[in-house]
């Protein structure tokens, strides 16, 4: 009786196993996704339930297949011995779990599938793939089965950089705000006059600069308050600064150097050689590390993380345009270039804008 009755929890393991990765599955295959937690271990684990049920039972298998085959027995059991009912047990299970595994890989095959013409994510273009995944719906509904990772860190620093103290960014800004908006143009063209360090205080101060200390809210919205982006300034022609690379430290409103070096005609060559890269005063790179968001919000995270590049580069914009600055955002960039100019993996962090503010 104990033989029988871990027998059956064998079986009810293997169904609920067999359950959850033929759902699983489904739902990865259906919708796209991935990543589905335990699927590939709970497809294993139905795996050796199989081997084990299969081991449990060798002795009627065996007789079916012989029967099956039309081969004689080793050893003929007398008829008495077993139950009346058995080989029929056994043929009804063998052809149950044949037509199984054929109504499976049917119902696979014929799974009704919407026109081309309805799926735009089934063309070229990656970006409405992810407009349609990324969707509220199933994907949200089933998103605590998948694994997203944890909360990394919420800032990142440069422990070993020499650090740079910037002015007080508060104080007259020249044009008001509804003034700003309606001067505001992409400007392309800047003077050899260098930036001061008081204007690259209140640009960085705008752009990602902490507004309420307490809170650490910032100057820029940014969904949950997770503030996945990274600001760097490539300065070409600060006063006071030497040439390099410099990461903005948001919370001791100060930068810390990443290298040094005239980087004008590196940052001219990621940028696909639009030269006012290399004649702009400071060229301010967005990057975003992903975890910071995709933890809590999954699906939706590179909505929200473009969102708000956009809202800092628009306060880049209005910031430069009240100081009498000219400013040009970016787009078209090599990515591999600029994540190496920056020393960024560009997967967990990667570069997304460049915005370059010169004087005018």
């Amino acid at each position: 009786m104990r033989r029988k009755a871990l027998d059956y929890a064998i079986i009810a393991a293997m169904f609920l196993s067999g359950l959850y990765v033929t759902i699983s599955g489904l739902v990865m295959d259906v919708l796209g996704l991935h990543q589905f937690v335990l699927h590939v271990q709970a497809g294993y684990v139905c795996a050796a339930l199989v081997v084990v049920h299969l081991a449990f039972n060798r002795g009627r298998v065996m007789a079916y297949l012989s029967r099956w085959l039309g081969r004689p027995e080793r050893q003929e059991r007398p008829a008495a011995s077993l139950p009346a009912q058995a080989p029929r047990t056994g043929r009804r299970t063998f052809i149950a779990s044949v037509l199984a595994g054929a109504g499976g890989f049917v119902l696979g095959w014929l799974l009704p599938r919407r026109p081309a013409a309805d799926l735009p994510y089934e063309s070229t273009d990656a970006g409405a793939l992810y407009h349609q995944w990324s969707k509220p719906g199933y994907a949200q509904t089933l998103g605590a089965l998948f694994d997203w990772g944890g909360q990394p860190a919420r800032a990142k620093t440069y422990a070993e950089a020499e650090r740079v103290t910037l002015p007080d960014p508060h104080g007259t800004w020249g044009l008001g705000l509804a003034e700003a908006v309606e001067a505001r143009r992409s400007v392309r063209d800047y003077s050899a006059v260098a930036l001061s360090l008081d204007e690259l205080s209140r640009l960085l101060h705008a752009a990602q600069g902490i507004t309420e200390p307490r809170r650490g809210f910032r100057a820029a919205p940014s969904a949950g308050a997770l503030y996945p982006l990274e600001l760097y300034a490539v300065v070409n022609n600060v006063a006071g600064l030497e040439a390099g690379i410099y990461h903005y430290a948001a919370r001791e409103h100060g930068l810390e150097r990443v290298s040094v070096g005239d980087l004008r005609a590196a940052v001219t060559r990621a940028g696909l050689g639009q030269s006012f890269l290399g004649q702009a005063g400071v060229c301010f790179v967005l990057s975003a590390i992903f975890q910071r968001t995709r933890w809590r919000y999954h699906e939706r995270t590179y909505r929200y993380v473009m969102l708000e590049a956009g809202h800092v580069g628009q306060n880049l914009y209005l910031a430069a345009t009240a100081l009498g600055l000219g400013a040009c955002a970016v787009g078209a960039f090599n990515d591999d270039e600029l994540n190496n100019l920056l020393g960024l993996d560009g997967k967990e962090e990667a570069a997304l804008y460049v915005i370059a503010v010169g004087e005018i």
